[in-house]
This record gives structure tokens, C-alpha cells and sequence, in this order.
């Protein structure tokens, strides 16, 4: 959005162009025309403890277009491919998902009468990636204009569906343990 759409032509009296306008330029919405654009070297998704990206469906819908961006990179071979999206996250934010993850994790321990760490190792994938494939769900998010949010759940219902949705989202997470134990974070568990 920063670079790629032009989000005042909305508001009273300013001469746009629209977002309505906008989003129908050919061949693709000019947010996914960046994105796809040969020149682009990587895009970064922001996680800020003021607001959840995966409750906002533009957000969503922006990472999956950038993933399927990533995987066709890594297909052709394209060495911008295994670190074209990124996370990173505010202090705060990092903070606090780490508390929810580890919160729903010791709940799930508690409820199968062992400990975190030997619940951990019982499962076959890591604990953040499962939290992600329980915890976030992409079809709950929402736009502030219904006619983007019909228009976006239409994409994705014809498109990935939103079970697929959540798996890139919760697959795109797995890479992200191995960066943070790369960087000296504090895992999981």
C-alpha cells in the first residue's frame, strides 16, 4: 500500500483517483503490480502490537499474492526467492506473540497431562507453525469497505481457498524459527 496505491482518493473532495478506480486497472491491482514486479527485491510484513495483520484481509491478501510470488521464485531458480517476504516484528509485538504462543502451548500440554517441552517434541510440526495453523484464521479478517472485503473473499474463494490461505501463512511462519535461532531470539518453548 505504502508504494503502490493511492488510498486518499476516497476521502470528500480530493480528486482521487479511487481505490475502486484503481483496483480495476489491468493487468493487475496496482498493489500486485509492485509486488510482481521483476525489480522488487523482497517485501517485508510489519507486525506492530497495535494492530494484527492477519485480521485485515488486505494484509492478508497482499502476503498470499507476495508467497505465491516467493515459491514461484524459488521454482525458477531465482535467487531472491527464499528471502523475498520477510516478518518483523516491533519489541512488543515479539513479546507478545511469543506470550500467546507459549500460552496455547502449555495449554495444549496441560491438556494432554504432560509438559510443554515433551508436548513439543511429540508433535510433527514446530510449535509456532501449529499455533499459527489453529490460532490464525485468514477467512475471520476483514476490510473497512465491504465491496474490497466482497471483492477479496471472491479472489480467495476462487482462487487458493482459505484453508490453503492459512497453511501459507502458517508454512510462511516455519522459516521464521530458524531465522530468530539464527539471530539469538528466544525460541518457542
Amino acid at each position: 500500500c505504502l508504494f503502490a496505491l493511492y488510498q486518499p482518493g476516497d476521502e470528500e473532495g480530493d480528486e482521487g483517483p479511487t481505490i475502486r478506480e484503481q483496483m480495476k486497472q489491468p493487468p493487475f491491482p496496482p498493489f500486485e503490480s509492485v509486488i510482481r514486479s521483476p525489480h522488487l527485491r523482497g517485501m517485508c510484513l510489519a507486525v506492530t502490537s497495535t494492530k494484527e495483520p492477519y485480521e485485515r484481509l488486505w494484509c492478508v491478501y497482499e502476503l498470499a499474492v507476495a508467497l505465491d510470488i516467493m515459491e514461484q521464485k524459488k521454482k525458477d531458480g531465482d535467487a531472491r526467492g527464499d528471502g523475498f517476504v520477510v516478518v518483523e516484528f516491533s519489541r512488543k509485538a515479539h513479546d507478545d506473540y511469543m506470550k500467546r504462543m507459549q500460552e496455547w502451548a502449555s495449554e495444549k500440554a496441560d491438556a494432554a497431562n504432560i509438559d510443554v517441552h515433551t508436548w513439543s517434541e511429540t508433535q510433527s510440526l514446530s510449535a509456532e507453525q501449529l499455533y499459527y495453523l489453529n490460532k490464525v484464521r485468514c477467512e475471520e479478517a476483514r476490510c473497512e469497505k465491504m465491496e474490497d472485503e466482497a471483492r477479496i473473499r471472491k479472489s480467495v474463494e476462487e482462487g487458493w481457498g482459505w484453508e490453503r490461505l492459512n497453511r501459507l501463512v502458517a508454512d510462511f511462519r516455519r522459516p521464521a524459527e530458524k531465522h530468530a535461532a539464527e539471530k539469538g531470539s528466544a525460541s518457542l518453548l
